[in-house]
């Protein structure tokens, strides 16, 4: 072994050992936010579902009321999630940033709910504290490893950041030297006499070689989230080559509704569904201030990265912005797609399987690449006994 590859395997050994429960943590989490949407659809049909899949629904201004009514003054809602699907329930939430962050992520919030409204019949499907709902505690695992955002998240960026390392010089450490060394190591050529030390070593490298491109994709795109000055950074410098483009934000224009006859919600519902029918669904941010006469809204796609962000005023009846993906720079779009690369739903499901199969494989990783240092510690005390014993 070249004293290069010596230093290479040493940085690779260590570097595991550092990150490997990290690594194994995110994997298995990241294998259950793949498919996140269709697992919830499963174990929580009612949630999702409504009743009637046909007829008329209830305004927007009564079904507002009705989760209002429940929360109370002292728990506004905060945001309604809906989809253009008439057999999908409305999703309210209402929650409040905490003002002192603690050590764990529970603590980032005084309180945050949901309420899963029917929008034919009014009747409220299922109320959740959202905080400690699975599917939001595997994500903070995944996100801070439940801890707060300022501490975990730099933490996981690290571990990520040391798994690129991992995947780039374990592919140094295998590459065959020869066409013919080639031939033999890029499929399992298991007979019956393998062993389970040679068999575990091939899952290892083999298993790795394979997944190695969209690993670093996934790797990649959480180093970005994890440290959102390299993210910005990464933006900018793709967007410093290209002209300012004028029409990325539109100019105020007025929607035809009454807001004087017709509730302010309603008229931009009604302008939402009607400027974009092949939506899947719609958004709606409320201002934190009942003063505020602004709010945002998104307009969501299959893809994350196709979102439009649109902004109304409530009195005035305007639409006052309008952000479209096709319009940005270059930068800001592929900040955009972060989401979709990382999960692999910019494929659509045969992406997400992709996904999944490579969040599996890196979380086989630092279990089948403890048992190959074990395997060789244990073999290294063995020949050390016999020549003692010699």
């Amino acid at each position: 072994m070249t004293q290069l590859k010596k230093i290479v395997s040493a940085l690779h050994l260590w570097l595991g050992m550092s990150s490997g429960a990290i690594v194994l943590l995110l994997g298995l989490t990241g294998c259950i936010l793949a498919f996140e949407v269709e697992i919830k659809s499963v174990i929580h049909p009612r949630n999702r579902q409504t009743e009637a899949t046909a007829g008329q629904t209830l305004s927007f201004s009564q079904l507002m009321h009705t989760a209002q009514a429940y929360w109370g003054a002292e728990k506004p809602v905060s945001t309604l999630e809906l989809y253009n699907n008439p057999a999908k329930t409305w999703h309210f939430r209402a929650f409040k940033e905490n003002e002192k962050s603690g050590l764990w992520y529970w603590e980032e919030k005084k309180y945050y709910e949901s309420l899963f409204i029917d929008p034919h019949s009014g009747q409220i499907m299922h109320h959740e504290n959202s905080e400690f709902e699975f599917f939001r505690i595997i994500l903070y695992l995944h996100w801070s490893l439940l801890l707060d955002t300022a501490i975990g998240q730099p933490m996981v960026g690290f571990a990520t950041l040391m798994y690129v390392l991992l995947l780039l010089s374990g592919l140094y450490l295998w590459w065959p030297k020869s066409k013919k060394a080639r031939r033999k190591r890029f499929w399992f050529r298991w007979k019956s006499g393998t062993g389970i030390k040679r068999k575990n070593y091939e899952l290892h490298s083999i298993l790795g070689f394979y997944m190695l491109s969209l690993g670093l994709i996934i790797a990649l795109t959480g180093i970005l989230w994890a440290f959102p000055w390299l993210a910005r950074q990464v933006e900018g410098a793709l967007n410093q080559k290209q002209q300012p483009n004028a029409n990325i934000v539109t100019k105020p224009t007025s929607f035809p509704y009454n807001t004087a006859q017709m509730d302010p919600y309603d008229a931009i519902l009604h302008d939402l569904k009607s400027q974009y029918p092949g939506a899947l669904g719609y958004l709606f941010y409320f201002p934190k201030d009942s003063q505020t006469a602004q709010i945002n809204t998104l307009v969501r796609f299959e893809k994350v990265y196709q979102t439009i962000v649109r902004t109304y005023n409530t009195q005035t009846g305007t639409v006052m912005e309008t952000h479209r993906f096709r319009e940005q720079p270059t930068g800001t779009k592929f900040r955009a797609m972060y989401y979709d690369l990382h999960v692999g739903s910019i494929l659509g499901l045969p992406g997400k399987i992709l996904a999944f199969s490579a969040s599996l494989i890196s979380a086989s990783l630092p279990l089948t690449g403890f048992f190959i240092w074990y395997n060789r510690r244990k073999g290294g005390r063995k020949n050390r006994k016999l020549t003692k014993g010699d």
